[in-house]
């Protein structure tokens, strides 16, 4: 394909050994089609693609040239440090085993050395210390006026069973193998890392990765002559992953050289307009993202749409205005959207916490206290968990059975009407979308809010969402961005 002048311009960039360049791509924007001409016009050059998960993966070893390899972190970890635990590797621990390991009567105090030691996991220290507490916890225990173990002791005690397999209910996870890795100063024998995604990448990786770019002399191997360059390719309004304790590697890796891909290949002026808006009023983007223009619009298929939601609960509360006069279908399946735990709120509502089976809920004995805690630590799903709570109330288990019964008649994916959450969403794309009520209010008081008086991610969380629409771009009823479209569109008179 003809590329664009700002896709030239990044072919064109030649980059010496241990240099940086960064690529903000917007959404649509051609990044990948970009990266394979890079490579393509460097046959010689020995390339290592960085991909943010396996399908990802799967679909760069398809596209780009024979001279680039395509793994992801885990892949590259797995062969040195992960072979060694294959017959131990567990996706993550169960807090009830947890208990048993670490010796403790209190389920919080497993989940929260948990997470200390996930974050620590994800993390580039080299150690557990109290940075890697979830402050999470720390409100937990103030609110239920409770004591709060040493969660680091405890998550180191957690790390060790662990890595020496002396207990048999723990398992190596997937991130634990990784940060050996890391640990281990490997040397990547490749002449430049294409870095993708990096606005979400974990400090592990980011650590991993810009190491190739330092290594002293006295470090390299026969087969590996000087520092890898490094291409880094993401864009900074995509970051949604900070809760998993990803960091946007585009701010804080520096670069000898930035480039910019602002013509979307995806949607349509009004679809770039809208995500300008958000991205010019709370983001403070000074740059203008392009749509591509679309000769014969249709108009709007009501029979034929994807929903998305910034919370599995907000989902379920469309899916149960639909699942009576249309075929809908979840994608990657109804199993990933959690929907038995709004059985758990309401039955913690009602008080029969002998039906309450998520631990997690349990652990709050009282429905005010969830609510509670929510509100504390801004859990927007928790929130509309309890929103829906009292809004079906007794009605709500049979119509969480009746969405997962519909649902899965509709096998899965099928459904003409499809629904998904923002998160979810990243990556793909549709021709028409849905935004549904939930995400984060753009509005107050008849004026935007203030970009500080919200999470950033929540922010980006909209604009993902947006960006998913290829001709046609549409809001629930409830929802405050009409008005806040409204709002630009004067402004700008």
């Amino acid at each position: 394909m003809q590329l664009t002048q700002e896709q030239q311009r990044i072919v064109d960039c030649d980059l010496a050994p241990g240099e940086t360049l960064k690529i903000m791509a917007f959404a649509g924007t051609g990044k990948t089609t970009t990266l394979e001409a890079y490579t393509r016009q460097r046959p010689h050059t020995r390339f290592l693609y960085i991909a943010f998960n396996k399908s990802v993966q799967t679909e760069a070893a398809r596209r780009f040239p024979p001279n680039v390899t395509a793994r992801t972190t885990h892949a590259l970890a797995f062969r040195v440090k992960g072979f060694p635990h294959k017959d131990r590797l567990v996706p993550g621990f169960k807090a009830n085993l947890v208990m048993a390991a670490l010796k403790t009567d209190r389920y919080e105090d497993a989940r929260f050395a948990m997470d200390t030691l996930n974050r620590y996991l994800v993390s580039a220290d080299p150690k557990v210390d109290r940075r890697h507490i979830p402050w999470t916890a720390r409100a937990f225990y103030e609110k239920n006026r409770a004591p709060m173990p040493d969660l680091v002791a405890l998550a180191n005690r957690l790390g060790r069973l662990m890595c020496d397999g002396s207990h048999p209910d723990i398992g190596m996870l997937h991130d634990g193998y990784l940060k050996l890795y890391q640990l281990s100063d490997p040397v990547l024998d490749y002449d430049c890392i294409l870095l993708d995604e990096a606005q979400d990448i974990n400090p592990v990786t980011a650590a991993l990765v810009f190491a190739q770019t330092q290594i002293p002399p006295d470090q390299e191997s026969p087969n590996r002559r000087k520092p890898a360059a490094l291409i880094l390719v993401g864009d900074n309004h995509q970051q949604i992953y900070s809760f998993r304790g990803a960091k946007d590697s585009l701010k804080t890796l520096s670069a000898s050289r930035t480039e910019y891909l602002t013509q979307s290949f995806r949607f349509d002026d009004n679809v770039a307009r809208v995500a300008n808006m958000v991205l010019n009023t709370f983001k403070k983007e000074p740059r203008q993202l392009k749509g591509t223009k679309v000769p014969d619009k249709p108009a709007w298929d009501k029979t034929a749409y994807t929903v998305i939601a910034r919370t599995n609960a907000g989902l379920f509360d469309k899916a149960v205005s639909l699942i009576n006069r249309h075929n809908v279908g979840f994608i990657g399946g109804v199993a990933g959207y959690r929907l038995p735990q709004l059985k758990d709120a309401y039955y913690l509502y009602q008080g029969s916490l002998e039906k309450v089976k998520d631990p997690y809920i349990r652990g709050f004995r009282q429905f005010d206290a969830l609510k509670s805690y929510a509100r504390t630590v801004e859990d927007f799903e928790i929130l509309s968990q309890c929103r829906l709570v009292e809004k079906y109330r007794s009605r709500l288990p049979g119509l969480v059975d009746r969405v997962l019964e519909k649902a899965e008649e509709e096998n899965r994916d099928t459904g003409r009407i499809l629904l998904t959450t923002a998160h979810k969403a990243k990556g793909l794309e549709w021709r028409q979308v849905l935004l549904m009520d939930d995400f984060l209010p753009l509005i107050k008081e008849g004026v935007p809010i203030a970009p500080e008086d919200a999470d950033p991610d929540e922010f980006n969380l909209i604009y993902v969402a947006m960006t998913r629409a290829m001709t046609h771009l549409r809001f629930d009823r409830a929802s405050d961005i009409p008005e806040f479209i409204r709002f630009c569109l004067k402004q700008n008179r």
